[in-house]
C-alpha cells in the first residue's frame, strides 16, 4: 500500500512539473509550429538565394512579372511589415524603393537574412494569450493569428515561385538531390 502511494505522490508530483515549466514556456503550440515551418520555408528561400549565381538576379519569366532580386527584396520587405503588424517594428535600415534600387547578391541575401531573424524575434515576443488580439493590418482588424496565416502563406507562396524560377534556369534546389 506504502509503495501505491509513493507511486502515486511521484506522479502527481511530475505532472505539477510538468504544467509549472508548460505555463513558464508561455509559447503555444501553434507559435511552436508555425517557427518551424517559417525556419523550413526560409531557409530554402536561402538556400535559392545563395544558389542562384548573380548574373541571374535581374533573370524574369516575363516582362511585367518580378525579377529574381525583385521577388527577394519582396518577401524581405512583407517579412519586416508582417513583424510590425504583429507588434516588432524593424530596425532594418531598408533604401527607398528595395525592389528597385537593390539588385546585388550579396546586399539582397543580407536583408532577406535580416528580415527572418525580424520574423523570429517578433516570435519570440508572442505569446499565446496574443494571438488572438486585434490588430491594424493593410487598412482592416485581424487577429494575430490571421496575420501569422499571410505571413505562412506568403513565404510558402514565393518559395514555390523561386522553385519554378530556378528550375527554369536549369538549377535544382540544393535540397532536392537533382
Amino acid at each position: 500500500m506504502k509503495l501505491c502511494r509513493w507511486f502515486t505522490c511521484i506522479l502527481l508530483l511530475a505532472a505539477v512539473s510538468f504544467a509549472a515549466a508548460a505555463q513558464e514556456s508561455d509559447n503555444s503550440a501553434y507559435l511552436s509550429s508555425f517557427r518551424a515551418d517559417f525556419d523550413g520555408s526560409s531557409s530554402k528561400l536561402a538556400q535559392l538565394a545563395e544558389a542562384i549565381p548573380e548574373e541571374l538576379y535581374s533573370w524574369r519569366p516575363a516582362e511585367g512579372v518580378r525579377s529574381v532580386s525583385e521577388v527577394f527584396m519582396h518577401v524581405t520587405q512583407a517579412n519586416l511589415a508582417l513583424a510590425g503588424f504583429l507588434g516588432l517594428d524593424s530596425e532594418v535600415d531598408m533604401p527607398e524603393n528595395p525592389e528597385k534600387s537593390v539588385t546585388a547578391k550579396e546586399a539582397i541575401m543580407k536583408h532577406l537574412a535580416e528580415s527572418q531573424e525580424h520574423v523570429r524575434a517578433t516570435l519570440d515576443t508572442l505569446s499565446e494569450a496574443d494571438l488572438g488580439g486585434m490588430v491594424n493590418a493593410f487598412g482592416q482588424e485581424m487577429s494575430r493569428y490571421q496575420v501569422l496565416m499571410i505571413l505562412g502563406g506568403h513565404s510558402h507562396e514565393h518559395l514555390g515561385q523561386m522553385i519554378a524560377y530556378v528550375r527554369s534556369n536549369n538549377i535544382a534546389p540544393p535540397w532536392s538531390g537533382g
